[in-house]
């Protein structure tokens, strides 16, 4: 049988997961999806993820590439055997080599309290990490060159929340979550603007220590090879995003109820 590659757009609560990459005897998203393959009985010849997120850390738009031996895969015939945590939430044929690292653009947003951050100084900050830069001090520190081109960093205040959203071709281990560590010590008073500038400098040794991974997510991926039908990616994703409104909504009464219990 003709083998056939497929680029998959997959969205999951990463509280439940030991980092998306396949881990022996550990939950992670890798390991529920090729399980669900070997359900399906569809063999998976090789199998390439566009980003690996850490332990905690959600995504609403990493893509898989997989080949495989099947004419049809689809979202619904995938998600009937993968947990409900994980959901594909798009298909779409593409060309034998294609590799899902070689994305354009990656998005990620971190969400954060606002417990009285300067967020103006945050967003005046922010800009220091735009361009092509050494990230070396914003990374765990291995083999890969610490050159990363930043196209985008922004600061939004939405009621109690600061959402940050980072844009960029590609990141390094870490850096998303050190980088918003940086921006939290901006927002305090901690560090000034010509210390962060002084980081991107390759003789200058200063680890960050990263922010919680919990309240980040990858929020997308983008190719300029192939496009994602948008409205099957919205349908699926609303619907998924409504039923773990439900949820939390079903947690707050819970603890709330509990709370009044205690405080009588």
């Amino acid at each position: 049988m003709t083998e056939r590659r497929w680029a998959l757009k997959v969205c999951y609560a990463g509280r439940g997961f030991s980092g998306s990459q396949r881990q022996p005897a550990l939950r992670t998203v890798e390991g529920e999806f090729l399980s669900a393959l070997d359900e399906l009985k569809i063999t998976c010849t090789d199998f390439k993820a566009a980003g690996r997120t850490d332990r905690g850390v959600s995504a609403l738009g990493n893509v898989f590439a997989i080949t495989t031996d099947s004419g049809l895969i689809s979202p619904r015939i995938l998600n009937s055997k993968i947990p409900l945590d994980v959901r594909v939430t798009a298909v779409q044929k593409v060309e034998s080599d294609f590799n899902p690292r070689h994305a354009v653009e990656r998005v990620y947003k971190y969400f954060l309290a606002d417990v009285g951050f300067d967020t103006s100084e945050m967003k005046r900050v922010a800009k220091e990490f735009i361009g092509e830069k050494s990230f070396h001090n914003f990374s765990v520190a291995d083999d890969r060159n610490p050159v990363r081109r930043i196209t985008g960093v922004e600061v939004e205040n939405k009621e109690d929340l600061i959402i940050i959203t980072f844009s960029g071709e590609s990141f390094l281990w870490q850096m998303v979550r050190r980088m918003t560590t940086v921006l939290k010590m901006a927002g305090r008073g901690e560090i000034s603007q010509a210390e962060i500038i002084e980081m991107f400098n390759p003789d200058v040794k200063r680890k960050i220590p990263p922010s919680d991974p919990e309240n980040l997510v990858l929020w997308d991926t983008r190719y300029t090879s192939f496009k994602f039908n948008p409205e099957e990616c919205r349908r699926l994703i609303e619907t998924v995003l409504k039923k773990r409104l439900a949820q939390m909504s079903l947690q707050k009464t819970v603890y709330t109820e509990a709370l009044k219990e205690i405080e009588k």
